[in-house]
């Protein structure tokens, strides 16, 4: 048995070039953190304003290329924005109460998600989940 000693890095101790690769390793296999709370807020959405939701597909980084897919027409004006616990679905029913429109709301939400994504995508936004997360990598930029 050997006992080898390595010195360990938090994000923030790393040098550029290891930065680069850490975050370029995160990138390449990182789906969107909020995407299933989003999707459930986006029910709870088409439930709250009486349509019935029955077929999705998202990108999280190409709203214009998304599609949500539902049945009938709104049965209310406004809906409650404190029934939805994540962000994006308030913004659903912020968008819906101002414009009585599901397909502005959505675009909005498909938006703000995508914003929120690309956040986590960043340096910035990684480097604050390392830290959340206690990461430690090696002196390349690899994760330990």
């Amino acid at each position: 048995m050997k006992t080898i000693e390595v010195t360990i890095y938090q994000f923030s101790e790393l040098t550029e070039q290891a930065k680069v690769r850490a975050l370029m390793n995160y990138q390449s296999d990182c789906e969107y953190s909020w995407g299933n709370e989003a999707i459930e807020s986006l029910k709870d959405f088409m439930n709250a304003v009486g349509v019935d939701m029955y077929n999705y597909d998202i990108d999280w980084l190409a709203p214009n290329r998304s599609k949500v897919y539902y049945d009938g027409e709104p049965t209310t004006d406004s809906v409650n924005e404190n029934q939805f616990g994540y962000i994006a679905g308030i913004v659903l029913a912020e968008t819906f109460n101002k414009t009585k429109s599901i397909e502005l709301a959505v675009s909005q939400f498909l938006k703000e998600c995508a914003d929120d994504y690309e956040y986590q995508l960043s340096e910035e936004g990684y480097a604050e989940h390392c830290d959340a997360n206690d990461y430690w990598f090696d002196e390349n930029g690899n994760l330990i």
